[in-house]
């Protein structure tokens, strides 16, 4: 599915367009036909005539539904009409389940005519020739997905009575549609967790019932939807998807569908027995604050990549992405002077090393979760494999910079020639260590745009973190088209060596963090590990350094780089089985990490509900050690003398879910709140209630909150 969503996202094939009248050829596409078709040859005045779009697919190849399911895309129809007409909605078909890869879309294969009405004025005047234009758009899949693009064109006469035409045709999708209503009596019997059980009352129950929400995201099409039917009542369980669960909504439309039967329904959520299991549901916004950020995910798509451009763009100042950020301020300083070509190179170059981190890292996790997996957005940092090689990275970088070794000739900033370098490579390998780093910050905007698109389509995820991949870019992309702006830095001289030394010991900070990551993943022994990988990794580029310089000769040179080489490897493989190791046993040993005089007791939704039960408040932590924005907010307001103060005072009991290691209970309580990673601040009332934090805590914001729950 990774491939169809890139396929998708970047577009790779259009597909030819082609013109077609009344009795004209049907237009031929890759893997379909597609045919315009109206039931009048002549429309009267203010006649309400039908046009008919009929796909005829290649056997296995499919397209979607007005909801598309798990992935895919539905037809987008643009219509140029004459002067006065109106078209209405698509009549669609009754859909079909898909299972492609695992997942499950709604769509057609073989034959499928979408029906439109279109409304002629009353002043039409007779005898004339009316021409409709079509401009459609498609999505067909079958092991792969490709976008269609087709221009389509009829023309009909105006007379003074219709003329029907094609009756075969539109006759026969007519009866693939639903009927309207159903013979059922269809109710909410009730809702349990991510479940909602629809109560069907009638006779002659179907053997099976399935149903299609007209609106995505709200039943999730990859769960089983489980039918019985006992004492004259059919039971069907609706499996909730993200976006009922953060807003309910008034009521559900869409097709209920037998083995032989299909109809259009739509019926009130609301029920008189909903179970005592039910989740309270959240009285904030599931996304932190009501304001921006709630109007912006209110919009749909639109609003999700405005809030992905922001939150990248925010991401630059956030403290986990500034020690490789100085390697990019480095670069700006270094490249001064550079041409406009040179510069939009360079800019061009880091976005996209940007960009494409963000896709692979989010196709990893789509991969992943599609496998079952339990793991959201900053899983990368949960393997201490993947944070001992972060952290020999920017050792490695580190050493470089305070000129342990040099990598190309002469010192930066002390020859003129480095200037002119088209080192693009080295942009976009700096902006893939960027996004590696800055991909597990949950910033302002990015915990509620990165939840949404983690459980949305793929498509649609994977278009979310690439927008947010490129508002994260956008500042250099902006320096590299307007290359002028960086004359306003200064100049390139002697003293950069010094500020190049300056941000090696930055990123030895970064360094610092990671090894102190490593242990609370893994414990002493993965630490232990990592300094013996540092070591025998400065030896190497020590190595590097003093025997392969431009100066040495080319034996000594070569002898030096196999060395080197060798004695990375070598290191890097003993210390990945080394932590992996260490993992596992302080897995067995520890299954919850709580840091050193830690007072708060452990996460579990049992937790909770006892609390709850007993009638006290609670406030949960949602936390990470990777996480920099949660131990600000520990340092700021949660763990200080007030807010502990606080809590005794009006009763609260304090838990903590740690999800420094992979925690699928923790994964699965942050998608209930639209959330794909850390932080998230959850209080509870005494009733219940749950309040959603902002992701930036203080003392103040904090006992409002506390003080306005007990008013209640």
């Amino acid at each position: 599915m990774f491939m169809n969503a890139m396929t998708r996202l970047l577009g790779l094939m259009l597909l030819a367009t082609a013109s077609l009248q009344l009795h004209g050829e049907p237009v031929q596409a890759a893997h379909t036909t597609v045919e315009l078709l109206s039931d009048s040859s002549e429309v009267a005045p203010g006649q309400t005539f039908h046009l008919g779009l009929k796909f005829e697919m290649e056997p296995d190849w499919h397209i979607y539904w007005r909801n598309a399911g798990a992935s895919g895309l539905p037809p987008e129809l643009t219509w140029t009409l004459p002067d006065g007409f109106t078209a209405g909605d698509i009549q669609w078909p009754a859909p079909k389940r898909i299972s492609l890869e695992g997942l499950v879309s709604y769509g057609y294969k073989g034959i499928a005519t979408l029906i439109v009405p279109v409304t002629a004025p009353d002043d039409l005047a007779p005898g004339a020739d009316l021409t409709i234009q079509l401009e459609l758009f498609y999505l067909i899949c079958k092991e792969v997905c490709l976008p269609g693009d087709a221009s389509l064109q009829l023309t009909l006469k105006t007379g003074a009575e219709a003329v029907a035409a094609n009756a075969d045709v539109f006759e026969a999708a007519r009866a693939s549609q639903p009927k309207p209503g159903s013979p059922y009596e269809l109710s909410v019997a009730g809702q349990e967790d991510k479940l909602l059980e629809l109560s069907i009352k009638g006779e002659a129950l179907p053997e099976a019932l399935y149903f299609f929400s007209a609106k995505e995201s709200l039943i999730d099409p990859n769960a089983e939807q489980a039918y019985s039917v006992s004492d004259g009542v059919g039971r069907l369980s609706l499996p909730l998807d993200f976006g009922y669960l953060e807003e309910k909504p008034a009521e559900l439309i869409g097709i209920l569908k037998s083995p032989d039967q299909s109809w259009s329904v739509r019926f009130p959520t609301s029920d008189n027995t909903q179970l005592a299991t039910e989740a309270p549901a959240p009285t904030g916004s599931p996304y932190g604050d009501a304001g921006l950020e709630q109007q912006l995910l209110s919009l749909g798509l639109i609003g999700w990549l405005l809030l992905a451009f922001f939150g990248g763009l925010i991401l630059n100042i956030m403290p986990c992405v500034l020690p490789v950020l100085s390697l990019k301020v480095f670069s700006l300083l270094n490249h001064s002077g550079q041409s406009r070509g040179q510069a939009l190179g360079h800019g061009v170059a880091y976005t996209l090393g940007v960009v494409a981190s963000f896709l692979v890292l989010a196709g990893v996790l789509f991969s992943l979760r599609a496998l079952g997996e339990s793991i959201g957005w900053g899983f990368q940092l949960q393997n201490p494999g993947f944070v001992l090689v972060l952290g020999l990275v920017f050792f490695l970088f580190g050493l470089n910079l305070l000129g342990v070794f040099e990598i190309g000739s002469g010192l930066v900033g002390a020859d003129t020639k480095v200037a002119g370098r088209k080192d693009f490579v080295g942009s976009f390998g700096v902006g893939v260590l960027a996004a590696v780093v800055g991909a597990p910050c949950v910033g302002p905007f990015v915990g509620g745009v990165s939840g949404v698109a983690l459980q949305a389509n793929t498509f649609t995820g994977l278009l979310i973190f690439a927008t947010l991949g490129l508002g994260m870019a956008s500042p250099f992309m902006f320096l590299a088209i307007f290359p002028k702006l960086v004359a306003y830095l200064p100049k390139p001289g002697a003293w950069m060596e010094t500020f190049k030394q300056s941000m090696g010991f930055l990123l030895m900070a970064a360094l610092v963090f990671l090894v102190y990551l490593l242990g609370q993943l893994a414990g002493l022994g993965a630490i232990t590990t990592m300094l013996v990988v540092l070591l025998l990794s400065s030896i190497a580029a020590w190595i590097y350094g003093r025997w392969a310089a431009p100066v040495k000769s080319a034996k000594s040179r070569l002898i030096a780089r196999l060395a080197t080489l060798v004695l990375l490897v070598a290191c890097v493989g003993w210390g990945l089985r080394s932590v992996d190791a260490a993992y596992d046993a302080n897995i067995r040993e520890q299954t919850t990490v709580v840091a050193e005089g830690e007072p708060w007791a452990p996460w579990s939704t049992e937790a909770v509900e006892e609390a709850v039960a007993d009638g006290k408040p609670v406030f949960v932590d949602f936390t990470a050690s990777w996480c920099l924005i949660c131990q600000v907010n520990k340092k700021a307001a949660l763990r200080t003398d007030a807010t502990k103060e606080l809590f005794e005072e009006a009763g609260v009991v304090s838990l903590s879910a740690d999800w420094t290691r992979r925690d699928p209970a923790i994964t699965e309580e942050l998608e209930k709140f639209g959330r794909s990673g850390v932080p998230l601040y959850l209080l509870y009332s005494p009733d219940g209630e749950v309040s959603v934090l902002p992701q930036n805590l203080t003392n103040g914001i904090i006992r409002e909150a506390v003080e306005s729950m007990a008013d209640q």
